[in-house]
């Protein structure tokens, strides 16, 4: 039989710190997104695909920001309980969510964003060039959970989801299947939020 493993002390208010941390940069991660919504919703009257995508993309991730910001919250009180492995599936699924459907399609979205508010070339290329060179070092280097969620896929998926990114804003340009690559980018998205905290993935 498996002996439950507790935290110590030690272990306790160092959890507590990280994901009080954790919480506060993903609550106002989910501020930024609130105000993207918000800034896009006035500016039109009817909504096409176009229009609709970037913004459901936004709206996700928000409320990405916000479940995950409340798993973590609540993870405070298993933290103080001591019971490692549950306090790992919080801080687990809390982060996957995060990370996944909150940052990535957060960053995904806001060059599709710039491209249906501004007709400027030059922006919406500094815009995309700025989310998926960003994103390329974020994730190649070593510094995405990717990293250690997929250690032995993470450069594969890391490439794939940059592909995704090149590839949805080409798409919303030339209006080219931009509404099967944005599905197949959810799906994605969402498979590998679902996996990364199983360890037999990992």
């Amino acid at each position: 039989m498996e002996t439950e493993k507790i935290l110590n002390a030690d272990e306790k208010n160092l959890l507590v710190n990280q994901v009080q941390t954790d919480v506060s940069l993903i609550s106002f991660l989910s501020v930024i997104s609130v105000f993207f919504i918000g800034s896009l919703l006035p500016q039109f009257n009817s909504y096409d695909l176009s229009v609709k995508i970037p913004i459901s993309f936004l709206i996700v991730s928000t409320f990405a920001f916000v479940f995950s910001a409340l798993i973590l919250s609540n993870a405070t009180q298993v933290i103080n309980k001591g019971n490692k492995k549950r306090v790992e599936r919080h801080l687990d699924y809390g982060y996957a969510i995060s990370e996944y459907m909150g940052v990535f399609l957060f960053i995904f979205s806001v060059p599709l964003a710039i491209s249906i508010v501004t007709s400027d070339i030059y922006l919406r290329i500094v815009t995309f060039c700025a989310a998926i060179l960003g994103m390329g070092v974020y994730q190649l280097t070593g510094f995405s959970l990717l990293d250690n969620h997929f250690s032995k896929k993470h450069k594969l998926l890391s490439i794939i989801t940059l592909l995704f990114g090149t590839i949805l804003f080409i798409s919303q340009v030339y209006n080219f299947y931009f509404v099967s690559i944005s599905t197949a980018f959810l799906i994605f998205i969402f498979l590998i939020t679902i996996l990364a905290p199983i360890k037999k993935f990992q």
